[in-house]
């Protein structure tokens, strides 16, 4: 009997223990984090019918939000947060060459170069996991979905030393507000507070309107700091 309540008792004290690392383990604090990336938005070709048309190319741009990282269970993290961002399309030389095709308005215009510009809000829901190599640093791995408003879109033309602009998203434009894109990727920790990463999203929604198609893609380098 003696010898099964010393086995007991070093039982619940080792239990004890377990359950402290996982739920009470203050390296998985909750915490508050600042995020500024870069971005590069990574359009596919729109498609029609049976074919597919490049007709609009990679542009850069930027992001900076806010994020909420919350412990779940382990190293296993929730991390939603508000993003604000601002990113561009570029037209193809080919729709460029032979805009006059689409719209015959065009044809006397000198057209040189042609772009979307956009910015709006994105949401995104982020399930990770991280990994403690050394007390400097953690590394971490996660994925989950995002969504994506758009406040404003202008598609932008250059014409010699003339240049204007038109709406893209409302009843007048070709690209819809929302989308919905699931991102993954890996970032790392650095002394607790400065944050790393690179990751991407795929676009899941058709944002083109009409009876055309087309997904935006995402490719983001990320710093960061959290408090």
């Amino acid at each position: 009997m003696k010898h099964f309540i010393t086995a007991l008792a070093l039982s619940i004290s080792a239990l004890t223990a377990t359950a402290q690392d996982i739920f009470d383990n203050p390296d998985n604090h909750a915490h508050l984090g600042v995020r500024l990336s870069y971005e590069l938005a990574c359009p596919t070709d729109v498609h029609y019918s049976i074919a597919n048309i490049n007709v609009l190319d990679a542009g850069s741009g930027f992001s900076a939000g806010v994020i909420y990282n919350i412990p779940v269970w382990k190293n296993l993290f929730f991390e939603p947060g508000a993003t604000l961002y601002y990113n561009t399309y570029s037209f193809s030389n080919d729709i460029i060459s032979n805009i006059g095709d689409f719209d015959p308005a065009f044809d006397d215009l000198n057209i040189s170069g042609a772009s979307v510009r956009q910015w709006g809000m994105r949401l995104p829901l982020i399930v990770g996991y991280h990994f403690d190599f050394i007390p400097e640093m953690r590394l971490s791995f996660f994925t989950g979905p995002e969504l994506t408003l758009g406040f404003s879109a202008k598609t932008h033309l250059d014409m010699g030393k003339i240049s204007g602009s038109a709406n893209a998203y409302g009843s007048d434009g070709f690209l819809n507000r929302c989308d919905v894109k699931w991102r993954f990727g890996v970032g790392a920790t650095f002394f607790d507070h400065y944050y790393a990463a690179i990751s991407g999203a795929a676009g899941i929604c058709d944002v083109y309107k009409d009876a055309l198609s087309m997904r935006s893609n995402l490719f983001d380098i990320t710093i960061g700091y959290n408090f």
